[in-house]
């Protein structure tokens, strides 16, 4: 709500308490972000399932109420000049947030797919030290596996 109105003891307006809705579900999109961002940073799996989710339904909602807010024109009659220039606060902060969270993001993706592709050539490499055939396309000879002592055991 606004802090001028219950500090005065007026009651708050329509657009006030609007406009203080849509305040907070941003600052609650910030803190979920940030706190992502936190985890990214430490190099945490994005576990986004949760976080996507929540993230959504926070932006949905506050695309409900910012409509809200500009089909009533109720960003003109904010008496509280503070709640005002707070909102277009937040709204600068979440757009650095969400700046950083993408950056963070794209980080993660990238390192996991470096982190699959490490797999996926292991297991090529695993694969064709087994190879039945030879490159010629024969049955190979016995395989050998080396050992430390670097005698050989057939296989």
């Amino acid at each position: 709500m606004s802090t001028a109105s219950i500090e005065s003891g007026a009651p708050a307006s329509s657009a006030d308490m609007s406009v203080a809705k849509v305040t907070t579900l941003i600052d609650e999109l910030i803190a979920l972000v940030e706190q992502e961002n936190r985890n990214l940073a430490r190099g945490m799996p994005a576990k986004l399932s949760a976080s996507t989710a929540r993230k959504t339904a926070l932006a949905e909602d506050i695309e409900r109420w910012a409509l809200h807010v500009q089909r009533h024109r109720l960003g003109e009659t904010v008496g509280d000049v503070g709640l005002r220039e707070r909102l277009v606060e937040r709204i600068r902060t979440l757009n650095t947030v969400m700046d950083e969270n993408v950056t963070r993001l794209r980080q993660a993706i990238a390192a996991s797919q470096r982190r699959v592709d490490a797999i996926m050539r292991a297991i090529r490499e695993d694969v064709t030290s087994r190879a039945t055939y030879g490159r010629n396309g024969q049955v190979a000879g016995p395989r050998v596996a080396s050992t430390l002592g670097g005698k050989g055991i057939q296989a």
